[in-house]
């Protein structure tokens, strides 16, 4: 997810979802992320108690660990994405035999109210670990049409930073034992470094910018867009 999303990863897995299944074959990702969805009414407050316990990520094995908080779109007050990044599924899902998120620290815990969990498999690789100014997507895609869709946006990420915007990056995520709220959807990322970078990147595809073909040819690939959000995300742990 620095490298992300969330930053971000794909090993063969096999999940119960037959849609997933479909979906995760094709996957050429890098390493995978688990991700915890809170609520918090103080976010400044629920990050420094989180980030004054490096020793939790270290337990874990994370190699890097951040948050996201939505700030548009939000499905509930005080969205918060909690997100950590390890070098495999394997690895992922061990991780988070280790950590049980209803027994968190009292101070943690009172913070926050827990939603959900889920471990991610990246479809296609992050350039770089690297999270700042995110759209995030839920998408459903017809497994005929994700090798396709997985190549128009890696070409559309190249023609975007090739145009100028050299902090722009695409991810696209299968979410492994995430429940209900995740099911039979995709993940999809656009990242620059910030919200001004991530303007500049709409103000020229509204001008007729040549790569918003490919944009298009993209989006014609997406059978429905279920959720459309925009995140702001930051890395507070590296592993040492």
């Amino acid at each position: 997810m620095k490298k992300i999303a969330i930053l971000c990863m794909l090993l063969p897995l096999f999940a119960a979802n037959s849609y997933a299944d479909d979906h995760m074959s094709s996957g050429q990702g890098n390493g995978a992320f688990s991700t915890l969805f809170v609520a918090t009414n103080d976010v400044d407050r629920y990050i420094a108690s989180v980030t004054a316990n490096p020793a939790l990520f270290k337990a874990i094995g994370a190699q890097a660990a951040g948050y996201c908080e939505t700030v548009s779109g939000q499905d509930y007050s005080g969205q918060l994405m909690m997100w950590n990044a390890f070098p495999s599924a394997t690895a992922a899902l061990m991780g988070s035999e280790k950590y049980n998120p209803a027994k968190a620290p009292k101070v943690m815990a009172s913070q926050r109210d827990f939603k959900y969990g889920a471990t991610w498999a990246p479809l296609k690789p992050f350039p770089r670990l690297d999270p700042g100014y995110e759209r995030a997507m839920r998408i459903k895609v017809s497994p005929a049409n994700l090798p396709a869709l997985i190549a128009s946006i890696s070409k559309l990420e190249k023609e975007v930073q090739d145009s100028g915007h050299d902090t722009f990056m695409n991810g696209l995520f299968a979410a492994i034992g995430g429940g209900k709220q995740e099911a039979g959807t995709l993940y999809l990322k656009s990242v620059t470094a910030d919200a001004k970078t991530h303007g500049a990147v709409i103000d020229d595809y509204l001008s007729g910018a040549a790569w918003g073909n490919t944009y298009q040819e993209a989006m014609a690939l997406v059978d429905e867009v279920v959720n459309d959000q925009f995140e702001v995300c930051t890395q507070f742990y590296t592993a040492e």
